[in-house]
């Protein structure tokens, strides 16, 4: 199979669930890995972290075209959102990595930048926007809605008709029941099941699911 060089972005613990993910899908070959904030030479799977963002600009007159934005969201999406902008001005195809035992509907539409874990489900006429991320072993089911910049931890369950909008954050292990929606930059707690709405830049946790306080 013939491998296009792609260059990762974000150098965060998300990274080797990603590179994993990249490898054995045999179509990407690791051109480059950088961060602003890891220390040079980190090893992850024998590539070393390169240096800053500031190489990007180089890695693409150097004929690499294609990247993905590597760092997870822990502490807020900022770092995902301002690398994005940055590799798309700079001229970079913002591929999506999808890992080969995910089980991806082919009447799902899927957005740029975004990673679909180990054993991760997307179910028919699921929408998932932009650099999304669906971790290992979550179920996204019919006709959910899941905006930008979403991060779904591991093992969550999205029932049907769920919206989840923009930035928010599904902890570990959550439930989420059908028509559920889940406001702009909330925060589920690990292991919630979440039984009515969410509003917007909460925290929310437990069984069943209750608003605690505004995210910080």
């Amino acid at each position: 199979m013939e491998q296009t060089d792609i260059v990762m972005i974000g150098a965060t613990g998300h990274l080797q669930s990603v590179m994993d993910s990249a490898l054995r899908m045999g179509c990407y070959r690791i051109a480059s890995i950088v961060d602003d904030y890891a220390p040079v030479g980190k090893d992850y799977f024998g590539h070393p972290v390169a240096g800053s963002t500031r190489l990007l600009e180089g890695l693409y007159a150097d004929g690499v075209r294609h990247a993905f934005v590597s760092a997870g969201t822990i502490g807020g999406y900022g770092h995902r959102e301002e690398w994005y902008l940055l590799a798309q001005k700079i001229g970079f195809q913002i591929v999506n990595i999808v890992d080969p035992t995910a089980a991806v509907s082919a009447h799902a539409r899927i957005g740029e930048g975004v990673f679909i874990g180990k054993n991760a489900v997307v179910n028919a006429y699921a929408q998932l926007g932009n650099m999304v991320i669906v971790n290992t072993g979550s179920i996204v089911e019919h006709a959910d809605v899941i905006e930008d910049f979403v991060h779904i931890a591991p093992g969550c369950t999205l029932s049907g008709g769920v919206r989840i909008c923009r930035g928010a954050h599904i902890g570990t292990g959550s439930s989420i029941r059908q028509d559920v929606v889940v406001g702009r930059e909330a925060v589920v707690g690990v292991g919630s099941v979440v039984l009515r709405d969410v509003a917007p830049r909460m925290v929310a946790y437990g069984n069943p699911c209750r608003e605690r306080r505004p995210v910080d």
